[in-house]
């Protein structure tokens, strides 16, 4: 709470670009450089079996993987408008204006929740609903997922992050029966989350609602990277 106060009132050096002088997490050029940028969906190499179609703002690299840190990882809450309303972008990418969505958020697990003081997934997800809503787009968040506890998978190979992600997630029995019904009556399910690297939590995630009848439309994430140690790009369509 404090660090999003601050971020609000004392002038901070941009998360993007590092540049002083404002009061806001991200400057201005920063903001009208991400809004310049086109979604475009995105293809891991090699493409995990099961994987929705996924839609990415831009590649983890300059200032969108430097603001994605300071948001996830130093406290920076402030950040959410900025990315939030990035995030209902990719979501808005190629579906019917009236269409209504549903924003099933990838959600973090209770260690790192506690660590990061919230779940910086879901407050996107939030956020990026509240901003479709606002633009006369139908949009809800539904947290039908939750996070099962397990090791951290930054280091981990490709292989050994996709068999962690087949355990990672469980559903939510009590809220199941309005996300089908919703689906049912025309919503798009979308995944949401900040970065998508191989796939393997996507598949996870939108495996676990298909065993609970709800099937998952699209992913939309702000970021996708490049698995370490190979060429192989995630490549934009």
């Amino acid at each position: 709470m404090f660090a999003a106060i601050f971020d609000l009132v004392l002038p901070s050096a941009c998360a993007g670009c590092g540049s002083t002088g404002s009061a806001a997490p991200l400057c201005s050029d920063c903001v009208a450089a991400l809004t310049a940028v086109r979604p475009q969906r995105v293809r891991p190499d090699p493409e995990p079996a099961g994987l929705p179609p996924t839609f990415a703002l831009a590649a983890y690299a300059g200032a969108v993987r430097d603001a994605l840190l300071q948001y996830k990882e130093k406290g920076r809450h402030g950040l959410r408008a900025a990315l939030g309303d990035q995030l209902a972008r990719v979501v808005a990418r190629g579906i019917h204006r009236d269409r209504p969505i549903l924003l099933v958020p990838v959600p973090a697990t209770a260690a790192a929740v506690r660590q990061r003081h919230g779940d910086h997934v879901v407050r996107l997800a939030e956020r990026a609903a509240g901003t479709l809503r606002r633009q006369g787009r139908p949009a809800a968040v539904a947290g039908a997922l939750r996070a099962l506890p397990k090791s951290d998978s930054a280091e981990l190979t490709a292989l050994e992050r996709a068999r962690a992600a087949k355990t990672a997630f469980a559903t939510r029995p009590g809220r199941l029966p309005g996300v089908r019904d919703a689906a049912a009556g025309g919503a798009a399910v979308v995944l949401v989350d900040d970065i998508v690297t191989t796939g393997s939590t996507l598949v996870a995630a939108a495996n676990r609602l298909a065993e609970g009848g709800v099937a998952v439309d699209y992913a939309a994430v702000i970021a996708s990277t490049r698995r370490r140690g190979t060429s192989g790009v995630l490549h934009r369509t």
